[in-house]
């Protein structure tokens, strides 16, 4: 289906790319979803890799065969999906996964010269959002030089974990909004910011019309990737909610939040401050290649820092990957660690602050979508402690197997407004998936396991999850 980007979701598609990135045969920031098709192939155009029959060979395959489909223009595309699923993921990672018991979606996309489409529709039998009609992914796109210009529902993930984003992750559904995007990440020419090398930027703002203690909030975001060495890629966010029923949302309520002049109290009047904010950096680094490994780590803060722009009460994140081949399959093994507690101090490393992590005093719904927490799926106050492995088959046939711990709301007092569990509680979450391609469409089937321990009363639970997808070829 030829659309201009590639959408946060697929698995295989991301180990595909992220191992032609760390083999040197492109040079392409990864870490901000969705990716501009434009900006692979430009990449890609004179890429060799040295055995065909290797795991990066046959990687750069599988990009090639779906590049030849995405930039296929002045046709339309029909693409057709269903799923079942008994008790679905509540709390998601990057994989896409079924959010009700049944979904059916079809969608349309076109893409031209200048402007692409793509009208997407689902229906969802008990959704875990209550929304039983979705229009994710739709969008129009409007190319303008070396930019992308859209208004719609995108999904986005934001920063290198794979098991979660502390700031943008698609564990809540899309909001709708218009966003500008580079459509490729070219150095620049100029020799005083050559250094920077491969960079990329987005910006977005979406309407947050669900139901909430404030109406009609927006939501900002801005990121920056670069890749200043072939082996490190940086990236920037900041993130804020703003505006809404009976807030300022003049233009110098906009420049407050963006200068940072929000802390009440300190820099601004209580009454007038602009914004919920969130900013940090995060970061990928490559060991040299002879050694197949990779570490990554993402820190944001919630607050400003004694009365500050400068970020301060840190969420932290921290992983490593690993990747080879097991007899004919090629695999990306990796562990991650996130912290949504707040820590106070110039990186975090201090004492602890409670109810912080997505809270706020006024816009009291906290950093949430339709009762959904916008950054990292266990919401604020918790742990995650997790393993996983993806295995590939040169056919692109692909089994994941993730292992995680999670320390749900963990500190602080009881918080009603938490998106998981008010009280503390213990998850031992355990999935397997299968996905394999035919010439009927791409299958998926996942199960699932967990073990639940409710500090409240001391109940324990064990559950069975299963889910089958379909999508047309």
């Amino acid at each position: 289906m030829a659309e201009p980007w590639l959408a946060p979701g697929d698995t295989r598609l991301r180990n595909d790319l992220q191992l032609l990135n760390d083999a040197g045969l492109m040079q392409v920031p990864l870490s901000a979803w969705p990716l501009s098709w434009g900006d692979i192939e430009a990449a890609l155009q004179n890429a060799q890799a040295p055995d065909v029959a290797s795991a990066t060979g046959e990687a750069l395959q599988r990009i090639e065969s779906d590049l030849r489909t995405a930039a296929t223009t002045g046709e339309p595309g029909v693409r057709f999906s269903a799923s079942v699923a008994d008790d679905p993921r509540f709390i998601r990672s990057f994989a896409n996964t079924p959010r009700g018991d049944a979904e059916a979606s079809g969608s349309l996309s076109w893409t031209g010269d200048i402007f692409a489409l793509n009208l997407s529709a689902t229906l969802i039998d008990d959704p875990v959002d209550d929304d039983e009609f979705s229009p994710d992914g739709t969008y129009i796109g409007m190319a303008l030089g070396n930019w992308m210009l859209s208004a719609g529902w995108q999904e986005r993930w934001w920063g290198p974990g794979r098991d979660g984003s502390l700031i943008l992750s698609t564990n809540a559904r899309p909001s709708p909004g218009i966003a500008i995007q580079r459509n490729r990440s070219t150095a620049f020419e100029s020799k005083w910011l050559r250094w920077i090398g491969p960079w990329s930027l987005t910006s977005f703002i979406n309407l947050l019309d669900d139901d909430r203690e404030i109406d009609d909030a927006l939501l900002f975001g801005l990121r920056i990737t670069f890749r200043p060495i072939d082996s490190l890629e940086i990236g920037l966010s900041r993130t804020a909610q703003f505006c809404g029923d009976d807030r300022p949302c003049d233009a110098r309520a906009f420049t407050d939040m963006l200068v940072g002049n929000d802390n009440a109290g300190t820099n601004v009047d209580p009454e007038d401050e602009p914004g919920n904010q969130l900013a940090g950096f995060d970061f990928r680094w490559v060991l040299p290649r002879e050694m197949p490994l990779a570490l990554y780590a993402q820190w944001i803060g919630e607050d400003g820092r004694n009365g500050t722009a400068k970020p301060g009460s840190w969420l932290r994140q921290a992983g490593l990957e690993y990747w080879g081949r097991i007899g004919s399959l090629a695999h990306r093994t990796h562990m991650e660690f996130a912290d949504t507690s707040c820590r106070e101090g110039g990186l975090g490393f201090s004492d602890i602050k409670p109810n912080c992590a997505y809270e706020h005093s006024i816009y009291k719904t906290g950093y949430r979508y339709n009762g959904k927490s916008l950054g990292h799926g266990i919401d604020g106050d918790g742990r995650s402690y997790s393993m996983g492995s993806t295995l590939l088959q040169s056919a692109g046939h692909s089994w994941n197997i993730l292992v995680r711990y999670m320390e749900i709301n963990r500190v602080g007092e009881p918080e009603p407004r938490h998106s998981i569990s008010p009280t503390p509680q213990d998850r031992t979450d355990i999935q397997l998936t299968h996905d394999r391609w035919t010439r009927f469409g791409r299958f998926c089937l996942g199960l699932g396991y967990t073990h639940l321990d409710e500090a409240a009363g001391n109940a324990t639970s064990n559950d069975i999850s299963a889910f089958l997808s379909w999508s047309s070829p």
